[in-house]
């Protein structure tokens, strides 16, 4: 089956007010499906991401949170995804 896969940047403010983009296609979040077939090499992608300037923003104090999510198809209901966060 595939993997949804979503990473949400700066991900606890408004859309409008992020301070995080990302530098290809210069917004706060990626999705992308990821095959996973028994066999195969593991597939890494490396986003580049970049601070907006700081006369753009008031917030300049609080952290920057992120969010990666793992999902299943809609139409693969009997799997189950399992992982520890660290």
């Amino acid at each position: 089956p595939d993997l949804e896969a979503e990473l949400q940047l700066d991900r606890l403010k408004p859309r409008p007010s992020r301070r995080v983009l990302l530098l290809q296609g210069h917004q706060s979040s990626w999705q992308h499906e990821l095959v996973v077939a028994p066999g195969t090499p593991p597939v890494c992608s490396n986003l580049t991401a970049y601070l907006r300037e700081a006369a753009e923003f008031k917030d300049k104090l609080s952290p920057v949170a992120l969010s990666v999510a793992l999902t299943l198809p809609r139409e693969a209901p009997r799997l189950v995804l399992y992982g520890d966060t660290l």
